[in-house]
């Protein structure tokens, strides 16, 4: 099926460029409006919200960014671990701004689970509900988010 105007503009926003050199899509072959339609059933089931998922994974970005390079015990068997990068990222969603480069690898020893959170990642699933598409190195799965990052706010 031939993409509108509109739909070829927004993959190109979406696909690789010179700020994302894997883009936000990973190897997914739907569009985002799609991939958010999916992962808002999949958070619902979860008995959650978009935000809910988006301040635990805020929390364990904040407590590994102010650990400064040293990995810290979010709970036991999950660490966290700072990455510090120079430069910011634009959203792909126009008009919502650019980022602070950076990430936040959480750990999940047992299962070898690691998911990679930025700040931009933390926006799109608060603002946009949008955990970005399988393959991508971002993809955060809403369950893994609980799963490895749910005690961080309880601790604080």
């Amino acid at each position: 099926m031939k993409q509108s105007p509109r739909e070829q503009e927004q993959a190109k926003l979406f696909g690789p460029s010179k700020f994302s050199a894997e883009g936000f899509l990973g190897d997914d072959p739907r569009q985002p409006e799609e991939i958010i339609a999916a992962d808002k059933t999949t958070v619902e089931s979860l008995g959650t919200t978009c935000e809910a998922i988006a301040a635990l994974i805020a929390a364990a970005f904040d407590r590994a960014e102010a650990a400064l390079g040293d990995a810290v015990e979010l709970k036991p068997g999950v660490t966290a671990a700072h990455f510090e990068a120079r430069g910011k990222i634009p959203s792909p969603f126009r008009g919502d701004g650019v980022f602070q480069k950076g990430e936040v690898a959480v750990t999940e020893k047992k299962s070898a689970t690691t998911i990679f959170i930025t700040r931009l990642g933390i926006n799109l699933i608060r603002k946009h509900g949008f955990f970005q598409g399988r393959g991508s190195r971002y993809r955060i799965e809403p369950e893994a988010a609980i799963r490895l990052c749910l005690q961080t706010v309880a601790e604080k």
